[in-house]
């Protein structure tokens, strides 16, 4: 669940005339993705004072503007499915792979799916996309310090923390053809890369298999 709303902020400065003009802005603010079940209730003061925090940063960035009004508040809630963690490749269903939106790169001899995606992002190459190689000789321009692979989702802020040019969403594919989030970065609007993953499982390749192996 994420709480997203809008405000109209104000400012009033002297004209030439000495006249009072008044001008507005729209911003736009939301809160960090929380998961709601029996055992977590949805705690409403949290997230009144994380817009409070945010509207503070907005007007502390010296533009004079003040929070007027907020004109929308709404909530999203999306089907969240817990999962363990990224590692070697998995094919992607059919109903993915003839979409061909998404870079699957095969990393049939290691558990850095998390890594290779990654870099397939930063990097692009126009042919064989698939192929680990296109993309390991730039591996150390990520800072994977104390980072162990396969990639438990849990530990995306971990990486986030430490490449701070990257923002990283995380979903997955479920078995009725729809998306499950796992990972909502809070930092996709101030950072130069915004990277959507998608982790697949052979639970969504083939429900009756007996491993359950996830891939990014």
């Amino acid at each position: 669940m994420q709480f997203h709303s809008r405000g109209v902020f104000q400012r009033s400065t002297l004209n030439e005339f000495n006249e009072i003009d008044v001008s507005r802005i729209v911003a736009y603010f939301h809160t960090p993705s929380i998961v709601v079940s029996p055992a977590f209730a949805i705690d409403l003061n949290a997230a009144v004072e994380h817009f409070k925090q945010r509207v503070d940063e907005f007007t502390k960035l010296g533009s004079g503007y003040i929070l007027e009004y907020v004109d929308q508040l709404s909530v999203s809630f999306v089907k969240f499915r817990p999962m363990g963690q990224a590692g070697s490749y998995v094919p992607a269903p059919t109903w993915i792979k003839y979409n061909r939106a998404i870079i699957n790169v095969r990393n049939y001899k290691d558990q850095k799916c998390f890594v290779w995606s990654i870099l397939s992002c930063l990097y692009p190459v126009d042919q064989n996309t698939h192929r680990v190689q296109n993309y390991t000789r730039y591996e150390k321009t990520l800072n994977l310090d104390g980072l162990k692979f396969p990639l438990p989702v849990k530990d995306i802020p971990k990486f986030e923390n430490q490449n701070d040019q990257i923002a990283i969403h995380c979903i997955a594919a479920d078995k009725d053809c729809s998306f499950s989030i796992l990972h909502l970065s809070p930092h996709a609007h101030e950072r130069r890369y915004t990277i959507t993953l998608l982790l697949l499982d052979h639970w969504t390749i083939r429900p009756s298999a007996e491993k359950d192996t996830t891939h990014t």
